[in-house]
């Protein structure tokens, strides 16, 4: 749902409108929230861009956008830690 939404609004609203830029990081969100790390920190990474552009460093949307991406790369982090190792140990120091 979250993709056809992104593409109508890309489509009708086009690719620097608020609520475009709101759709993306829904679709991020439900990427994170499935477990598509690298796909969710694209498309955080994207917004954050786009907001930064659009709306300045200050504005909430853009530090929202700021912690959604650091908190997309600590869930990766922590997964990839989670992972044991080729000696199949778990990677992560004692």
């Amino acid at each position: 749902m979250h993709e056809q939404t992104l593409t109508d609004r890309l489509r009708i609203l086009g690719p620097d409108h608020p609520d475009t830029l709101a759709s993306r990081s829904n679709l991020a969100g439900a990427y994170q929230s499935a477990g598509r790390l690298d796909q969710a920190i694209d498309l955080h990474e994207q917004t954050l861009t786009d907001r930064l552009r659009i709306l300045g460093p200050d504005h909430p949307h853009t530090l929202t956008s700021r912690n959604n991406l650091a908190a997309a790369r600590a869930a990766r982090d922590h997964d990839q830690a989670a992972q044991p190792d080729d000696t199949g140990t778990d990677a992560r120091p004692a």
